[in-house]
């Protein structure tokens, strides 16, 4: 069983809306995944490497909204490994930073996802990112 669940509620063409959830560490936040570049994340199974937790500090689609707890946000990318039912690279988890969505990154859609970044963090090694249809 995954430690953190993607679990798309609605799509819109290339667009998945959803939430992102991760229990153990009471994390529950609306998500999107599309509609920009190849679309919405494959469903399926991903694993996020402790050591694939970057700081994008600079990059405005990796950042919260200006005006959260930082002038700029938290600018993060936990990436996900490459998967084996995707031929699709340079995917994982982030801020849905500047133009609203994403390349096919799950786009956290908190003001404020420090939370996120300390839970990933945290993590010893890695964890286990399954994303679904509801």
């Amino acid at each position: 069983m995954a430690d953190i669940t993607f679990t798309i509620t609605s799509h819109d063409g290339n667009r998945a809306d959803g939430r992102l959830r991760w229990p153990a560490k009471g994390l529950d936040s609306p998500a999107v995944s599309g509609p920009h570049g190849k679309g919405a994340l494959p469903t399926g199974e991903y694993i996020a490497q402790r050591s694939k937790l970057l700081d994008r500090d600079g990059m405005p689609a990796y950042c919260d909204p200006a005006g959260s707890a930082t002038p700029q946000g938290h600018c993060w990318f936990q990436v996900f490994d490459d998967a084996d039912h995707t031929d699709r690279t340079d995917l994982g988890v982030h801020p849905d930073g500047n133009v609203a969505g994403t390349e096919g990154c799950i786009g956290l859609q908190d003001k404020d996802t420090k939370p996120w970044y300390d839970a990933f963090y945290a993590v010893s090694g890695s964890t286990t990112v399954e994303v679904r249809n509801a």
